[in-house]
């Protein structure tokens, strides 16, 4: 069994290892010894581990400016080492531990789920073409549901209030994922948002017209709620595949976990706004109005004609039964 020191950052992540051997072993700031420390509170040449007469390593000061602190933090020039001692060299933790000691299993490797993505969805100019795409949905979709005289100027002003809210969310994830994994990956947020914007455009349509053309379709609430739940957990999903180091697994488990929450607090809050029976039909989403050329209709000309064989085959009716009315008064005579 070996006993291996560990050089850790000043929050506890180990920034390098090394296996003591049999030989001595120098610690300091100068680029000769075996373990280098960029601290400005440590020697040149601090520490070195040695072999007691009894073969337990021990870490000697070698008269530097700071001494060596101890595990209890007193300042000391001489400490045997074993599994688990902790010292300080200047203001650089130091750990030791044993190389058999137990390890947690390996990560997924990040990269290689990555390669899944198409290649021009990983390019700054492929991601900011999805946040554009998106961007003209959303115009689109603003301007559709507007009626008045202002409805392009409304439609971009909300469009760029949403565009503003997309940059201020993929920048709250770049900056988490430049914490937990050191890269910020602020693009990459941004269409991740934006693809799930755009998904939900396009759901919105398709479900507000489905429950027009179906209103008594007990599937369409319960289509929609779930379509919400699994749109919240790719959300989710997404920004924490670029932002952590979790397992697919994790990730699909904490963004079900956050959408079914948020899809729940929304079904609660709708609950106090349910009124009494009406029997006004009522329709919650705003449909999107349909080229006049895909409408299936007649022109004036062919509605004309149609007005014309009604009226002939109105008269032939009114004609029939005067006749068959005057032969009943004939046979009443």
């Amino acid at each position: 069994m070996a006993l291996i020191v560990e050089v850790l950052g000043h929050h506890g992540e180990v920034r390098f290892r090394r296996v003591l051997g049999d030989g001595p072993l120098t610690i300091g700031r100068g680029f000769d010894n075996d373990v280098v420390l960029d601290d400005p509170y440590a020697d040149v040449g601090h520490a070195r581990v040695v072999r007691g007469e009894d073969g337990v390593p021990v870490l000697e000061d070698l008269g530097s400016v700071n001494a060596l602190g101890g595990p209890d933090g007193s300042r000391v020039r001489r400490i045997a080492l074993g599994t688990g001692t902790e010292v300080r060299i200047g203001r650089t933790p130091l750990r030791f531990r044993s190389s058999d000691a137990p390890l947690p299993p390996a990560l997924r490797d990040q990269a290689a789920e990555r390669r899944r993505v198409p290649a021009w969805l990983t390019r700054p100019w492929g991601q900011l073409g999805v946040f554009a795409i998106a961007a003209a949905l959303m115009v689109w979709n603003a301007w559709s549901s507007s009626y008045g005289d202002s409805g392009a100027s409304d439609a971009v002003a909300a469009a760029l209030g949403l565009a503003i809210l997309v940059v201020v969310w993929a920048g709250i994830w770049a900056a988490a994922g430049r914490v937990a994994v050191h890269r910020a990956r602020f693009l990459a947020h941004v269409a991740v948002v934006s693809g799930i914007l755009t998904v939900v455009v396009v759901f919105g349509w398709f479900s507000s017209w489905v429950t027009f053309f179906f209103p008594d379709n007990p599937l369409s609430s319960p289509f929609a709620w779930a379509g919400g739940v699994a749109l919240l957990a790719a959300l989710v999903a997404g920004h924490l595949h670029l932002a952590s180091r979790m397992a697919r697994g994790r990730r699909w488990i904490a963004g079900l976990a956050v959408g079914g929450a948020i899809v729940v607090m929304g079904w609660l809050a709708t609950l106090p706004k349910r009124r009494e029976f009406s029997d006004v039909p009522t329709f919650a989403a705003t449909l999107k109005a349909f080229p006049a050329a895909w409408v299936p209709a007649r022109d004036l000309r062919s509605f004309r004609d149609v007005e014309v064989g009604l009226q002939h085959r109105v008269d032939a009716l009114r004609a029939t039964h005067e006749i068959a009315a005057g032969r009943s008064d004939e046979d009443a005579k």
